[in-house]
C-alpha cells in the first residue's frame, strides 16, 4: 500500500469550482476509477486506496467539501452533476465508480442517469435512503448547532469507526478530511443527505454493482447495504468489525475487494 500524491485541478460544475485530483500522467479516456467520498469528508479519504489499486484514478471534492465551492444545492442531482463535470473536464468517457456512504448512493444515481458512461459501481457503507424522519434530521442538525463544528465531529468520528480502528492516526485522518467549513453548509449537507432516497432510480442501474458493509457500521447497517445490492442486481459483502469508513480503517482490504470485483470474481446477483 502506498500514499497517493495526486495533482489538483479545479473544474467547473453547476455550483461553481470543483476540486479534482488525478495521478500523473493524466487519466485515460476509458476505464478510470472515480472515487466519491462520504459526505462531510473529502477526496483525501481515498488516497491510500487510490495508491494501491492497479488502475488510474480520479477523486474529487464534492460541492460543500474540501477545496470545492461551498455553494449548493446539496442534493443527489447536484452531486451527480459534480461527478459528471469532473469526468467531462478530464476527458473520461467511461469509468468504474467507487463511493463511500452517500458517495455510493451518488454513484448509483450517476449510473442510473448515465448508463453508457459507468462500467461498474462499488459502494461501501451505502444505502438507497436512510428513511430518517424530519424530526430525526432536525435533531441531528440541532446537535451540530449546539456543539459546534469541532466538537460535533470530534465526538462523532470515533463512534462511526469499528472498535479496533479508533487509533489516533485514523481518527486524525478522518477529522482532517472533515475540514473547516461553515456550520450552515454542514447543516444543509446533513439535511440533503439524510433526506435523500434513490430507490426509484435503481431499475435504471444496469452495470455490475457490489455493496460492502462493515459489520460495526452504526450509520449504514448491513441490511441497508444488502438492500442496495439486491435492488441493483448486484452482490453484497461484509467486512467484520469494520465501521463506516473502511477506506480509512482498512484500505488494503478495500483495494483487494475492488480488484476482485473488477476481475469478475463475484457472481452477479439478481433483482427481486
Amino acid at each position: 500500500m502506498s500514499d497517493w500524491t495526486p495533482r489538483v485541478e479545479l473544474v467547473t460544475s453547476g455550483a461553481g469550482k470543483i476540486a479534482t485530483y488525478t495521478g500523473t500522467p493524466p487519466a485515460p479516456t476509458h476505464g478510470v476509477v472515480v472515487f466519491v467520498h462520504p459526505i462531510n469528508t473529502s477526496a483525501r479519504v481515498w488516497n491510500s486506496v487510490a495508491g494501491t489499486i492497479r488502475a488510474d484514478a480520479l477523486t474529487l471534492d464534492l460541492r460543500g467539501h474540501g477545496r470545492s465551492t461551498q455553494n449548493g444545492p446539496f442534493t443527489i442531482d447536484g452531486y451527480v452533476e459534480d461527478v459528471i463535470s469532473a469526468m467531462n473536464a478530464h476527458g473520461i468517457e467511461t469509468a468504474h465508480l467507487v463511493g463511500g456512504s452517500l458517495g455510493g448512493t451518488i454513484c448509483a444515481a450517476v449510473a442510473a442517469g448515465n448508463p453508457d458512461r459507468v462500467r461498474s459501481v462499488a459502494a461501501f457503507g451505502s444505502t438507497l435512503g436512510t428513511g430518517a424522519s424530519n424530526e430525526a434530521i432536525a435533531d441531528m442538525v440541532g446537535q451540530l448547532e449546539n456543539a459546534g463544528m469541532v466538537r460535533y465531529f470530534a465526538d462523532l468520528i470515533p463512534q462511526v469507526l469499528g472498535s479496533d480502528f479508533r487509533s489516533p492516526e485514523i481518527v486524525t485522518a478522518a477529522l482532517e478530511a472533515v475540514g473547516d467549513r461553515p456550520e450552515s453548509v454542514v447543516a444543509d449537507i446533513l439535511r440533503g443527505a439524510f433526506g435523500a432516497d434513490i430507490r426509484d432510480r435503481t431499475p435504471k442501474v444496469v452495470c455490475p454493482t457490489h455493496a460492502v458493509a462493515g459489520t460495526a457500521d452504526p450509520t449504514c447497517p448491513v441490511a441497508m447495504s444488502t438492500e442496495f445490492a439486491a435492488a441493483t442486481g448486484g452482490t453484497a459483502e461484509e467486512l467484520p468489525g469494520v465501521g463506516h469508513l473502511p477506506m480509512l480503517e482498512t484500505p488494503l482490504s478495500v483495494a483487494m475487494i475492488l480488484d476482485k470485483f473488477w476481475s469478475g470474481s463475484y457472481e452477479r446477483g439478481s433483482r427481486p
